[in-house]
């Protein structure tokens, strides 16, 4: 093995076990139960759900985010137009069926009989209404996947047409999450902007009773659900910024469940018999971006480089006990796109030197690295590696509300370390973002990759979009135009009394949870 590979992985190693000093398993995922007592009462119903993240929502308007801790409060209040089932497919929810008339016109049958929790309707003028609002200019939603919605047109009470200025072959993967979600118009109108967004009202199995800032968004289950009565009378979102803080709450008993938490920390609950883990697929997948226009990022030679400097299997099997997958380009497994004939860049710190040479920088280079505090044990090692091959790394450490303000506006560091999911499940959705050139994260430039972005974007064939897909991945593979890590895997933390299986996009509609048997 080669020193100073052999150096880092000793240290990775040796932080995971001062970690889990005391703790009496590694592997979340072999939780087993301890066996209980038996008692002639039965267990005592379980009202309340609470579920920690480490993040509060920004605002409440679910028109008006576009981050999966607003996310994951909001699918409880509001529900999409489509969803997805157990397996990840399509499935119905506030439409019942969905088909394209013509190039640019898919028509939407929807859901007779559902109201929203102030009592209004849901009907096609609600559809309408949501949707105009959505994409009207004055809005500033950042929701970017309706961007190609032209109109939305009522055909009768419960049939719409969604009109594209061009062809768009996943408009109902669009419609899921971010961009399928209906308000009711009347409240809206009445009430206006400012309020709603403290005081959501929609039509899905919680209704919204409180928010704290900073603290807790607390609802109550919606007696008239049009699938059925939640399990859970109350459900609690509660915000605990620190992750030992999130698993001390845990073992505590104060929460009963969360997502995400680091694959280490996962491990110091392995055997707490009032605690289960499952580790299950997932398409959150992680990468560095690289601001292509900074010396020496400009460079080829140095972003590969960067590729073939990290060691990606040592930092999964080290540091995520195997929770995670090493992926070639930006794109997760389970997104239509990927091509699993790219293969992703070895780990090759010779190779990397190499590279630095030939670009002018055999003794390598300063940069400065933004990142989010909650993931400092990965950015660590991967800093780790990094500097083993002489790149000098300034870690500047901030909070993920920082990390994407400083996205947004262009200001973040020439590397920064982020997360994507990829929610419409369609590898557009991966790249519409960081890909094209003219999108809100793109650091680079490049006109093929450019044209290829509109060919996914416009054609319904899907051979056709794949061949655009493949040519786009090879593309980011050889230009590197980032630093491609893992798709990680989602850990789910929770009390033994409640049930719940989460879904491959990640978010949290707690609909599905229930009381333990």
């Amino acid at each position: 093995m080669n020193v100073k590979r052999l150096v880092v992985t000793v240290l990775v190693v040796a932080l995971i076990a001062s970690l889990c000093a005391g703790c009496g398993g590694s592997k979340p995922a072999d939780n087993a139960e301890a066996p209980t007592e038996k008692t002639e009462a039965p267990a005592e119903k379980k009202t309340t759900l609470v579920v920690a993240q480490i993040s509060d929502a920004s605002i409440l308007d679910p028109q008006k985010q576009g981050k999966m801790p607003d996310m994951n409060i909001l699918i409880n209040i509001f529900d999409t137009l489509v969803t997805r089932d157990e397996n990840g497919q399509l499935a119905p929810s506030l439409a019942t069926e969905w088909e394209p008339i013509d190039d640019v016109t898919w028509q939407f049958k929807l859901r007779e009989g559902v109201k929203f929790h102030n009592g209004e309707p849901f009907n096609a003028e609600a559809v309408k209404f949501s949707l105009d609002r959505l994409i009207n200019p004055e809005t500033k939603s950042p929701i970017a996947e309706l961007r190609n919605l032209k109109q939305c047109d009522i055909v009768d009470e419960y049939t719409v047409n969604l009109v594209t200025a061009a062809p768009d072959p996943i408009i109902p993967n669009k419609l899921v999450l971010f961009g399928g979600v209906i308000l009711p118009p009347k409240y809206v109108q009445e009430k206006g902007d400012d309020y709603i967004a403290k005081n959501p009202v929609g039509t899905g199995p919680y209704k919204y009773v409180s928010w704290h800032k900073d603290a807790k968004v607390v609802m109550e289950a919606n007696k008239e659900y049009w699938r059925g009565v939640p399990a859970f009378d109350n459900l609690e979102f509660r915000v605990i910024p620190n992750w030992a803080d999130v698993m001390a709450a845990l073992k505590a008993g104060e929460i009963d469940i969360v997502q995400g938490a680091p694959s280490d920390l996962a491990a110091t609950v392995a055997n707490d018999p009032n605690i289960k883990t499952l580790s299950s697929d997932w398409i959150r997948t992680f990468f560095v971006s690289l601001d292509t226009a900074v010396s020496p990022l400009d460079k080829k030679e140095v972003r590969q480089a960067l590729n073939y400097a990290v060691d990606k299997d040592g930092i999964i099997a080290n540091i995520f006990n195997g929770n995670a997958k090493k992926v070639a380009t930006i794109i997760p497994r389970e997104n239509f796109g990927y091509d699993e004939s790219i293969e992703a860049y070895p780990y090759d710190p010779e190779k990397a030197k190499q590279l630095l040479a030939a670009a002018g920088y055999p003794d390598g280079f300063e940069i400065d690295f933004e990142a989010n505090s909650a993931e400092l044990t990965e950015i660590q090692a991967i800093i780790g590696y990094l500097e083993a091959v002489g790149v000098k790394v300034n870690l500047k450490v901030t909070d993920s509300k920082t990390l994407v303000s400083n996205m947004q506006a262009k200001k973040a560091a020439p590397m920064y370390y982020i997360g994507n999911t990829g929610w419409t499940m369609d590898a557009l959705s991966n790249f519409q973002s960081y890909a094209k050139s003219d999108r809100r994260y793109a650091r680079a430039t490049n006109a093929e990759l450019d044209a290829l972005v509109d060919i996914e974007e416009t054609t319904v064939d899907p051979a056709k979009r794949q061949e655009a897909f493949t040519k786009a991945q090879q593309i980011l593979k050889e230009e590197a135009y980032f630093i491609y890590l893992w798709q990680q895997n989602n850990i789910i933390t929770m009390s033994k009394d409640v049930d719940f299986t989460p879904n491959k996009n990640g978010v949290l509609w707690m609909y599905s949870a229930t009381q333990a048997k």
